[in-house]
């Protein structure tokens, strides 16, 4: 019987997270506890065997071993390709336009590169530790701590097929928005802002933003009522909501931010070691969501119902 070989498994693959080192070839990473180091980017975002399911405790092989890391082989052949086509999209800073719905500006797509930025965005999401904690979190409320071996075993049987349910009941269908930056860069880390965790089913309105480069990020969602076009939109931020999406990414991450050169200071919800939410539903994502051409107002009627605090619950 043939055994699955230990192998080094990217939730952040590395033809990502090139993208994010500096000149002298490394990417800071942050740590709750505010200390940092930089390294290269490559030994980044890895999880040893992150993608086997083996049934039997110890190393015996058994029929039923598997390994899904070829589900993510498509995003990573895409990637390369996905991030040029973003690189080359019309975008502007529009800094004599107050309201942000009139600041994006409307891109011709096709479905295939629709697709591809789907097929990656939920890439990213899916193999991501936050995703991982979130596919084992009922068993161990329900049952507390669970030895290791068990505990891969349970995160890998409720991950393999999330990739194809989420990024197929996607495809090409909703709102795209790919956000620039000036001069303030994007930050990442081992969660960032999305509702499709430890998704068994078809999410009914996903919704992700997730940084692709320091200078660029991708929301991708599908809003319980929209009109079609436009389908695919861009952003320049300016460095006040580039703020706004690092701080969200500070929020839902747990034990590490990454970033090429400019280095953040850890709030309070990074520092709590935990992958946070936010509970509030007029958060910066969520308003971003609701400003973008065709999609209505956010229902803010019962915003008195919540606090603006990052709740502790994992998406």
């Amino acid at each position: 019987m043939k055994k699955l070989k230990s192998e080094r498994h990217h939730w952040w693959p590395e033809c990502v997270s090139q993208h994010w080192a500096a000149d002298d070839g490394t990417t800071g990473w942050l740590k709750p506890d505010g200390s940092c180091v930089r390294t290269r980017p490559a030994n980044l975002g890895v999880i040893g065997n992150g993608h086997h399911i083996k049934m039997k405790r110890g190393d015996e092989p058994t029929p039923w071993d598997q390994s899904f890391e070829r589900v993510f082989d498509k995003a990573d052949s895409q990637f390369p390709k996905l991030i040029t086509w973003l690189e080359g999209l019309e975008h502007r800073p529009m800094h004599d336009v107050m309201e942000l719905k009139q600041r994006f500006i409307a891109q011709p797509c096709t479905d295939d590169e629709l697709l591809r930025m789907t097929e990656c965005a939920v890439s990213l999401a899916v193999r991501g530790p936050m995703n991982r904690e979130a596919s084992v979190a009922l068993a161990e409320h329900l049952r507390g701590p669970i030895e290791s071996g068990e505990r891969n075993r349970l995160i890998g049987l409720n991950m393999r097929n999330a990739q194809r349910t989420i990024a197929d009941s996607i495809g090409a269908r909703g709102k795209f928005v790919v956000v620039y930056s000036q001069d303030k860069e994007f930050i990442f880390g081992d969660g960032f802002f999305h509702n499709v965790g430890n998704a068994q089913m078809a999410p009914h309105s996903p919704k992700l933003f997730v940084p692709i480069t320091p200078n660029i990020c991708v929301l991708v969602c599908r809003p319980s009522g929209y009109m079609v076009e436009p389908r695919l939109s861009t952003l320049v931020a300016n460095d006040n909501e580039v703020n706004l999406c690092n701080d969200t990414i500070q929020v839902y991450s747990k034990n590490a931010i990454y970033f090429r050169s400019q280095q953040p200071i850890p709030h309070e919800s990074f520092r709590c070691a935990q992958h946070l939410s936010y509970e509030h539903p007029g958060n910066p994502i969520n308003n971003l969501i609701h400003s973008i051409p065709g999609v209505s107002a956010r229902d803010s009627s019962f915003d008195h119902f919540y606090n603006r605090e990052a709740c502790s619950d994992p998406v």
